[in-house]
């Protein structure tokens, strides 16, 4: 039970130390636009691939308007535990110490986990079965172009050696 622990926590610290990497190695969004743009972009080719109805989009407007104040209140959360676990490792903490930090910075990501899916479920409870049967059409069609791009890129690394 301990070991499960040990390994759960140490997953836990070791996404919270890369999170913070990986989005600057992304770009951390669209800099020219402001990093809300691109996913306004995203969203209306979304809505038109899948012919949402004024009124669809008015909903999915208003999810996001509801939920919007308590994301920012966890993403404040989680980034000042975050910052918390970073000073205590920098300074040398007790082991007790890092795995209360992990373990609080564990259950935020799982709220996390938990809204999203919720905001999913709510996406999902607008659509049409046409509009259903389209998004899994063209989910299908995005993991296909990732699945070619990775191994495209498993060949130039093949090649490379």
């Amino acid at each position: 039970m301990n070991n499960w622990k040990a390994v759960a926590g140490s997953l836990v610290l070791a996404g919270a130390l890369a999170a913070p990497g990986m989005s600057l190695a992304s770009g951390g969004g669209d800099h020219h636009h402001g990093p809300h743009h691109s996913k306004h972009r995203m969203f209306e080719r979304m809505a038109e691939k899948l012919g949402l109805t004024e009124g669809q989009k008015a909903q999915l407007k208003a999810d996001r308007d509801a939920n919007r104040e308590a994301h920012k209140a966890q993403r404040e959360k989680r980034r000042e535990i975050h910052k918390q676990l970073r000073g205590a490792i920098e300074s040398g903490a007790d082991q007790a110490t890092l795995d209360q930090l992990g373990a609080e910075l564990g259950k935020l990501q799982v709220t996390r986990m938990q809204a999203m899916h919720e905001q999913h479920r709510q996406f999902q409870a607008i659509l049409t079965d046409e509009q259903k049967a389209k998004l899994e059409q063209m989910k299908a069609e995005r993991k296909a172009r990732w699945e070619e791009r990775r191994e495209r890129r498993a060949e130039r690394r093949r090649d490379n050696r």
